[in-house]
């Protein structure tokens, strides 16, 4: 939880900017990262991104493998 927070609502609190962005809220800037598993079952799991959403766009998602 620490590692999630030191890259969301930590900076955002530093950065004063609480009010704009650092959660997922209706009308708040936010810049998603879909993982595949929980990082609270080990850091590695940030690793495994599902797709990456900025803006609002969906700007990667990995081809799903080939069968």
């Amino acid at each position: 939880m620490q590692i999630l927070a030191s890259l969301t609502t930590s900076p955002a609190a530093r950065w004063k900017e609480t009010d704009r962005r650092g959660r997922v809220a209706k009308g708040l800037a936010a810049d998603l990262v879909v993982l595949d598993a929980d990082p609270a079952e080990g850091a590695a799991n940030f690793a495994t991104v599902r797709c990456t959403i900025r803006g609002g766009r969906l700007i990667h998602h990995p081809q799903d493998p080939a069968p």
